[in-house]
């Protein structure tokens, strides 16, 4: 630990061999700046009298990244060595379809390259593996032509998305229309089918397929039919085939580069 009381700075180094979170993407933890807040700081990050910054990989680069502001503990995935579950990592997953910067394999490979292996097994089974039917939720918000989509928790993880049908009557990612309403990557068909071939890349399981129901209600039972309503619009109607389409289309497309680039089986 080293301090300077003149400026009201403290470093204490990490020696654990952390691996932090920020944004998108992950850093090697090497330490944290204890400093005192400036009213600009306590504004930003709403802290009290003292800011925790992490340190981060070799150039030691401290960050101030907004997503410090509930402090770095929740920000850390895991050590070095260590394996973590798919579903350890969905907040990033679900920032980055937001986001879109990277696709969702480059996720998994960069947490990867800091040393932390990434399990498709069952949480409470881990001899089992995932189930490769990738079950999503599909839910209606207030009876209009919005909806939420989200997946299983027991299988791949898919990104949660909000979106709407626009002027065309395919699904778009967002509650609302804009300017760039035709963009291919905004389709959520093309962003799950995307996200599908990407776990099948990494993981090597290249007979991954969805199957879309309506969300469960509270009060329902688990005999109740979860098909997707009749009044819904196609295209949700359509969604399941639609992506899984979209799927094979993919790998039929780049069929060599796939397997080219296919990792090895470990």
């Amino acid at each position: 630990m080293t301090e300077d009381e003149s400026k009201k700075i403290r470093v204490e180094l990490d020696h654990e061999q952390k691996v932090l979170r920020l944004g998108c993407w992950f850093y090697d933890l090497k330490g944290v700046l204890i400093a005192e807040a400036t009213d600009e700081d306590k504004e930003k990050y709403h802290c009290g009298k003292f800011m925790t910054y992490p340190i981060v990989d070799d150039d030691w680069e401290v960050r101030e990244d907004d997503c410090i502001k509930d402090g770095i503990a929740d920000l850390v995935v895991g050590k070095k060595g260590e394996t973590v579950p798919l579903s350890k990592l969905q907040d990033v997953l679900d920032l980055n379809a937001e986001e879109r910067s990277g696709d969702y394999s480059d996720i998994l490979v960069d947490v990867e390259r800091h040393g932390i292996s990434v399990s498709n097994r069952m949480q409470d089974n881990p001899q089992e593996e995932l189930p490769e039917t990738i079950f999503l939720e599909i839910y209606r918000i207030r009876n209009t032509d919005t909806f939420s989509i989200y997946s299983y928790e027991d299988g791949y993880y898919i990104p949660r998305r909000d979106c709407h049908v626009g002027k065309d009557g395919k699904l778009y990612q967002g509650t609302k229309e804009n300017e760039n309403e035709n963009s291919q990557y905004r389709q959520i068909v093309y962003q799950i089918a995307e996200d599908v071939n990407c776990i099948s890349w990494f993981f090597n399981k290249k007979n991954l397929r969805v199957r879309c129901l309506r969300a469960r209600y509270h009060d329902e039972s688990q005999n109740d039919d979860l098909s997707i309503p009749d009044d819904w619009h196609i295209a949700i109607k359509t969604l399941e085939d639609d992506i899984n389409s979209e799927i094979a289309q993919m790998r039929e497309e780049y069929a060599d580069d796939y397997f080219h680039g296919k990792r090895p089986i470990v």
